[in-house]
């Protein structure tokens, strides 16, 4: 029993030897890819494919020999695909969370500005009160 479950688990162990791993950010518009296998060796010179909500490919391009690659956003949700040939890919849903520098502009701020002034308001009216009443003379 015992080299029965020794031997189950050194081959269950070598399935994970060849999974991608995908990693996957935005900033400004840009969209940075990075794809290693388990053993972090880097996915070299492998196929990114973008295809939007309908299978379509948006952009393909390949993998750096550090396993990362750079492109600029084609739209703001699209799903990655990580290709490194015979059968081993990576897939994931993205949804960009940057937005070019024409985009933010319309944007609406992330700036409360109500909730400041209302506290600044309360800081005024708290030492307002403080000096009002250590103002006030005492009769003794």
């Amino acid at each position: 029993m015992l080299r029965i479950s020794l031997l189950s688990v050194l081959l269950f162990s070598s399935l994970w030897a060849h999974k991608i791993n995908l990693f996957a950010y935005d900033e400004e518009g840009k969209l940075y890819v990075q794809s290693y296998f388990t053993q972090s060796s880097p996915c070299k010179q492998c196929i990114i494919k973008l295809l939007d909500e309908n299978q379509k490919e948006l952009l393909v391009f390949n993998t750096d020999d550090e396993g990362k690659a750079s492109a600029k956003l084609p739209s703001a949700e699209f799903t990655i695909i990580v290709e490194a040939g015979m059968g081993h890919q990576a897939k994931t849903h993205y949804i960009a969370q940057s937005h070019t520098k024409e985009e933010a502009k319309t944007l609406p701020s992330d700036t409360p500005w109500d909730k400041m002034l209302l506290g600044l308001a309360i800081i005024v009216f708290f030492f307002g009160a403080l000096f009002w009443i250590k103002r006030k003379p005492s009769h003794a």
